[in-house]
């Protein structure tokens, strides 16, 4: 409502009088209450009392200085730039008189600023044309630049990896990630159960033989009842 009457070029005590003809239900009594108790000899409200009166009836005073804690504490976090940026914008209309000087708004904003921007923004924040849109865009070009380094870098480490690999070293499909025994490994003969010596003489006993002698000295399972 004051950012549509102050397009309008209203006077402050037009202001009061546009905004308080939209009112509905309950709070055209409101006003009305609010208007007697001026008294009848009071000169026109201006702006500035009116909409301190509203917010004091209708935001109370608990509410704003939680919602001014929440602002003093606001940092990115988990949050993208975008979102945190939302919320900083959201949360200082509460807190006018901490950010009332736009260099106090653009410091304040870099200070919640996640460890990986917090450098490069302050540095950036030393410009004297900086405001806090300016801030808010390249910070925001700053997260996404970073984000591509790391998404490309990611991507290189995992083609070097799989560019490491010998095709031998897998079965079947190359990019398996399950290695078996290498191609000459399957070559080398092999008896399961077999034992050679090392001259290439020697005995060799047969897994079946084994098996089947290992069998006959196991003692008979019992009968079930």
């Amino acid at each position: 409502m004051q950012r549509t009457l102050r397009v309008m070029h209203a006077l402050d005590t037009e202001l009061v009088e546009l905004a308080s003809y939209r009112l509905r239900d309950v709070v055209v009594y409101w006003y009305k209450t609010w208007e007697l108790s001026r008294g009848t000899n009071a000169s026109p409200a201006v702006w500035e009392e009116f909409s301190g009166a509203f917010l004091h009836h209708y935001l109370q005073t608990e509410i704003r200085q939680a919602r001014v804690d929440r602002f003093l504490a606001l940092k990115q976090g988990n949050m993208s730039v975008q979102e945190y940026s939302l919320q900083f914008d959201s949360l200082a209309r509460y807190a006018p008189s901490i950010v009332a000087e736009m260099s106090d708004r653009v410091h304040r904003f870099v200070v919640g600023l996640g460890p990986h921007l917090i450098n490069e923004c302050f540095t950036a924040a030393l410009l004297d044309s900086m405001d806090i849109s300016r801030i808010q865009a390249y910070a925001q070009n700053l997260e996404d630049r970073k984000r591509q380094q790391y998404e490309s870098r990611d991507e290189g480490q995992r083609k070097k990896a799989r560019s490491a690999r010998q095709p031998e070293d897998f079965s079947g499909d190359p990019m398996s990630p399950y290695p078996v025994k290498s191609v000459r490994q399957l070559q080398k003969p092999y008896y399961e159960g077999s034992v050679y010596s090392e001259s290439g003489q020697g005995s060799r006993i047969s897994g079946f033989q084994k098996r089947r002698d290992s069998a006959q000295m196991r003692a008979p399972p019992p009968l079930c009842s």
